[in-house]
């Protein structure tokens, strides 16, 4: 799950844009909050309304094949096992404004 969400939240981002959502969804787990879907990568990753991918209920429909995706595995393990390290700060949102401008939710998050 960790890895579908960052590939196609993250598509056309270049590898530390993927590594920055990595974060994000790890650093929402950390911080176990029911609004982001609790204590779970997984759980953060489904949590209607979060990750576009899921929004649509129908991810599985979106091809996950390339290099970049290809590479993944060996990247995201080390994420998840803190080798690389959280270029986020430990951030719990992403917003990139030269794609989505600054949408609503952004006037509330310390950036």
């Amino acid at each position: 799950v960790l890895k579908k969400t960052i590939w196609l939240e993250a598509r056309g981002e270049p590898h530390e844009g993927k590594v920055a959502v990595a974060y994000v969804i790890i650093n929402r787990a950390r911080a176990n909050r029911s609004y982001f879907g609790g204590n779970t990568i997984a759980g953060v990753c489904l949590h209607p309304h979060q990750f576009a991918p899921w929004n649509n209920r129908r991810p599985e429909g979106t091809h996950c094949q390339g290099d970049g995706w290809e590479c993944m595995d060996g990247w995201v393990r080390d994420v998840i096992e803190g080798i690389v390290r959280d270029p986020m700060g430990g951030a719990l949102y992403f917003n990139n404004p030269d794609k989505e401008g600054y949408p609503e939710w952004t006037r509330n998050v310390k950036r």
